[in-house]
């Protein structure tokens, strides 16, 4: 067990600042929501630089948690006792940290503790999957849910992949022309503009507005540096705070097509979990709150409160999702066949494969879209650059 400093809203707006004991930050977050309380930060007790160091030196990635539960998962599945298929995991393992926490796992199991039960007090894992691993130890079926888990992972792993492999091309032409931006404003425009900064000649306004913007970068660069930096603080720290989280998720939401892809990828996450939790015989209340603290987006998280509450008073699931319109139509209508015809883990299986589909052929889009806008941009700035050179020329050339 580890200790905890919070500070949380109550819906009053009263701040609530305190400490408290948890096996790791999922499970502080779950006790503080339960209490009703907005959460602001939860930090561990005696945290220093020299431990956030370390986390991000010996940090697990998401896919060493992924191999290792497709390891296990195969381990357990082949007849294998618990503690001697961990013991395996940290012979195999490289990663120092994971390797630790592994010998931790072990000693705990041998000791008597249930597999969920060390696995919670290790803040790598998410409370999605304690959440399953608990599920499997309960109805016995811990194998099938390892291997359920395993290939929910490999799936979402793949996904972030497609996701971030698309958006690497956009990025890198952006970080590209920021970069060209401040060399032609720095060095170029400069050398080329100096025989009409020494001139009597009345410069045409696109001339003033590219020497402007020159002296700028070049006299006041540590101005906009300064004032970049403050503004990216102020957004973060905005964000950071219920009414700002709420209002730039909206705002993300409504974008052209990076909303569109948002809302997928949130969904395929989703009914990707549901699924999950479903296939694991986690109780429906107890699944809606478990995705809505996996959840990001503030939107989502409150429609899926909006769902809890309506779930709680005995109203169905499907007729809760549809009445919400954060959520297409599709999903509430594809959830009530699966009440019907008791097959929700199927369904949800299914809405997941669409909506990463969707994403999938989106990015792609996004992806071809964007050269021809990169094309547009870039033509536009050559021609303004043209005309601010060549106008005082010709204008020089027409007064003799």
């Amino acid at each position: 067990m580890a200790n905890f400093i919070y500070k949380a809203k109550d819906i009053t707006g009263e701040l609530h600042e305190g400490e408290m004991e948890s096996s790791n930050e999922h499970s502080a977050l779950a006790l503080l929501r339960k209490k009703g309380l907005i959460v602001i930060s939860v930090k561990t007790k005696g945290s220093s630089r020299f431990d956030l160091l370390s986390k991000i030196l010996y940090r697990v990635g998401f896919n060493e948690i992924v191999t290792m539960t497709r390891q296990l998962a195969t381990m357990v599945s082949a007849g294998l006792v618990l503690s001697e298929a961990i013991d395996i995991l940290e012979e195999q393992q490289e990663n120092k940290k994971l390797k630790e926490i592994l010998i931790e796992i072990s000693r705990d199991l041998k000791g008597g503790l249930t597999l969920s039960g060390a696995m919670g007090r290790h803040d790598i894992f998410s409370q999605l999957f304690i959440n399953l691993i608990k599920a499997g130890e309960t109805s016995g079926k811990l194998d099938t849910v390892l291997l359920k888990m395993a290939d929910s992972l490999e799936k979402d792993r793949e996904f972030r992949a497609k996701i971030k492999g698309a958006l690497i091309y956009p990025a890198v032409v952006i970080i590209m022309m920021v970069i060209v931006i401040i060399i032609m404003m720095t060095f170029v425009i400069p050398r080329l503009t100096s025989l009409y900064r020494e001139s009597t000649l009345d410069l045409p306004l696109p001339t003033k507005i590219l020497i402007a913007t020159s002296d700028a970068f070049i006299n006041y660069w540590w101005v906009m540096l300064i004032g970049s930096i403050g503004a990216a603080i102020g957004l973060r720290r905005w964000i950071h705070t219920p009414d700002g989280k709420l209002r730039f998720d909206q705002f993300v939401l409504k974008l052209p097509i990076i909303g569109k892809i948002l809302t997928n990828v949130t969904l395929t996450n989703f009914n990707r979990t549901f699924g999950l939790l479903t296939t694991a015989g986690i109780p429906l209340l107890e699944s809606i709150s478990i995705v809505q603290d996996l959840t990001s987006n503030s939107v989502f998280r409150n429609a899926l409160k909006s769902a809890y509450t309506g779930v709680e008073r005995g109203l169905s699931f499907s007729a809760q999702l549809i009445a919400l319109p954060v959520f297409p139509r599709i999903v509430g209508q594809m959830v009530r066949v699966g009440e019907e015809t008791g097959k929700l883990d199927e369904i949800f299986a299914k809405l997941a494969d669409y909506f990463e589909s969707e994403s999938d052929h989106m990015v792609k889009n996004l992806t071809v879209a964007i050269e021809p806008i990169i094309l547009v941009v870039l033509g536009i700035g050559v021609a303004f650059l043209v005309i601010s050179i060549i106008l005082p020329i010709y204008k020089l050339t027409t007064s003799f």
